[in-house]
């Protein structure tokens, strides 16, 4: 990620980032469960918006929406497709979102939009962190091997889930089926063949079982992840497509870091002439660094850098009256974890090349860049102070 902004006429001062893989704190989490939602039936041919919360108060709305192709039935087990219903969940009880039908044949690729069925949760805004679980993937003979995938994107880059069951299978390790569990996940190419982003039944599994739990999760950040769902092609001894279904329990997801800039200027002098903006005036500046996301931003990865207005000399001395020895820069942390020392700071001259200046004040010091230490916290402020002469 990458912040730039331009404030008070005093030059161009930009910030970069890294990305948000840092821990979400647990209070800023969104949670969304379908079981929040009264038993109804939907509409695949309806996009429906739910509102997701977190500990602090707050929401954040995000849409379900639905692509079918291929389906000659929308019923299941006498139940309309889409619906919230305990028809399929893992503990009996609860309400999932429950899709499926009847193809009206085997899907030949689940990623391609030939007899599938797409669930798909789509936010205004990227989020992180994103966790979704899937129940009842599995297979019964001549009616169904269900056929998983998920798929998040943002923009136009598109990222494989990490998947996980609760036997300790784990996608991208090549093929691992846990006797206990009714799917194997990707990538396995024989006897059949699934992507590191797919799960296929193997097994039978009850509707109300864990069995064919399948939990995807997104470290990047996201504005949409579909769950893509088919009937896998026939295999030895099959020759009929039957109903089949899954349950979605619900989300949750975690919001970005939000981060901005903003710089000040005041004169050192409180009285006399130089309280005034002049030449041979000390003026001190000041960059606000603030995230009022909430997501930390990732360690190490503050980095300010600020062009020197043209008319200016920046001081290279003691500005910092409380710490012992030389500081010419003065940074309050506040509560965002972060620590800068001189380290930490890189001098470039005119021709954006690095520079040690001299003591005092430095005409050829043209930019510097400050790359504090840690991680920035969540709903979090930090400032830098620094000096320079007006020419």
């Amino acid at each position: 990620m990458r912040f730039v902004k331009l404030v008070s006429g005093l030059g161009l001062a930009a910030l970069s980032c890294g990305s948000a893989l840092a821990a979400c704190p647990a209070a800023n989490e969104y949670s969304f469960l379908f079981n929040s939602q009264p038993a109804a039936t939907l509409d695949y041919a309806t996009s429906y918006t739910y509102t997701a919360t977190n500990a602090l108060a707050q929401s954040l709305n995000f849409s379900v929406g639905f692509f079918t192709n291929g389906l000659t039935s929308t019923v299941i087990a006498g139940n309309q497709m889409p619906a919230i219903s305990t028809l399929i969940n893992n503990d009996a009880v609860s309400r999932f979102l429950i899709v499926g039908g009847i193809f009206a044949g085997r899907t030949p690729d689940v990623a391609v939009n030939t007899r599938v069925v797409v669930t798909t949760f789509t936010f205004a805004v990227p989020v992180r962190d994103v966790t979704l679980t899937t129940s009842d993937v599995d297979f019964t003979t001549n009616q169904f091997r269900d056929w998983y995938m998920a798929v998040g994107r943002n923009g136009a880059s598109s990222y494989v889930p990490t998947l996980v069951t609760p036997f300790s299978q784990v996608n991208n390790t090549g093929p691992f089926t846990n006797a206990s569990s009714s799917l194997t996940l990707g990538p396995v190419a024989t006897p059949i063949a699934v992507t590191a982003a797919q799960g296929v039944g193997v097994g039978g599994s009850a509707n109300n079982a864990n069995t064919g739990d399948i939990q995807l999760s997104f470290a990047q950040p996201v504005t949409s992840v579909e769950v893509r769902y088919g009937n896998y092609p026939l295999q030895s001894g099959e020759t009929a497509t039957g109903q089949q279904g899954i349950g979605i329990r619900g989300i949750s997801f975690c919001p970005m870091p939000v981060v901005s800039l903003a710089k000040t200027s005041a004169p050192v002098a409180i009285i006399g002439d130089n309280r005034f903006n002049i030449p041979g005036a000390d003026v001190d500046y000041t960059i606000t660094v603030t995230n009022s996301g909430g997501s930390p931003v990732d360690l190490d990865t503050t980095s300010i850098s600020d062009p020197l207005p043209a008319d200016v000399a920046f001081f290279n001395g003691d500005i910092d009256t409380v710490t012992p020895g030389t500081q010419n820069f003065v940074f309050t942390p506040g509560t965002s974890g972060l620590t800068l020392g001189a380290g930490n700071i890189t001098y470039f001259n005119n021709a954006s090349a690095p520079i040690t200046p001299v003591a005092g004040y430095d005409p050829a010091v043209r930019s510097v860049r400050w790359v504090p230490q840690g991680t920035m916290a969540a709903n979090s402020t930090a400032t830098i102070r620094f000096r320079t002469r007006i020419n």
